[in-house]
C-alpha cells in the first residue's frame, strides 16, 4: 500500500533523514508530476531546487535521474550556438560552499520562449528571501529581413 504523501509545509516540519526517507519512498509509489501536483509545482525544477536548498538532492536523486536545472540547459545550448548564457557555478562544480546562484541570460527568444524563461526564474525567487541584484534590458530584434538589406 502506497503511503500517503504530506503536504508540503508538514514535510519541511521533519527532519532531515525524515525527508529523505519519506522521498525514497514516496519514489517507490509515486511519479515526480505526482509529488510536483501534491505540492502545487509547475516546473520539476522547482522540486530539485528544494531538494538542493534542503541539501538532500545528493542523497535522495539517483545518479541516472539528475536533474540539470534550466541555467545548464540554456548553457549546453548557448555553447553550441556561441551566446553566453550561464554564468557562476554548475551542479558538476564541488564548489557549493554557499546558497548563491548567478544567472545571464545573453540571446535571442521567441516572446513565448522568454516568457517561459522569466517564469521559470520567478517561480525560482519565490523561494528566495535574501536581496537580488538584477539588471534586464529586453528589446526587439531586428527582422531578418530587415537584417540582408
Amino acid at each position: 500500500m502506497s503511503e500517503k504523501m504530506l503536504p508540503l509545509d508538514d514535510f519541511l516540519q521533519l527532519s532531515t533523514d525524515e525527508q529523505v526517507e519519506k522521498l525514497k519512498r514516496w519514489k517507490m509509489d509515486y511519479t515526480l508530476k505526482d509529488i510536483r501536483e501534491a505540492w502545487n509545482f509547475k516546473h520539476s525544477a522547482q522540486y530539485y531546487m528544494l531538494l538542493k536548498k534542503l541539501r538532500i538532492y545528493e542523497r535522495v536523486v539517483n545518479k541516472s535521474d539528475k536533474f540539470y536545472p534550466v541555467q545548464e540547459q540554456l548553457l549546453a545550448r548557448a555553447n553550441a550556438g556561441g551566446d553566453r548564457a550561464w554564468g557562476g557555478q554548475n551542479a558538476y562544480s564541488e564548489r557549493r560552499l554557499t546558497d548563491s546562484f548567478d544567472y545571464h541570460l545573453n540571446t535571442t527568444l521567441s516572446g513565448p520562449e522568454l516568457a517561459d524563461k522569466l517564469e521559470r526564474i520567478a517561480h525560482f525567487l519565490k523561494g528566495e528571501h535574501k536581496d537580488v541584484t538584477i539588471k534586464l534590458s529586453i528589446e526587439a530584434a531586428e527582422a531578418e529581413a530587415e537584417e540582408q538589406e
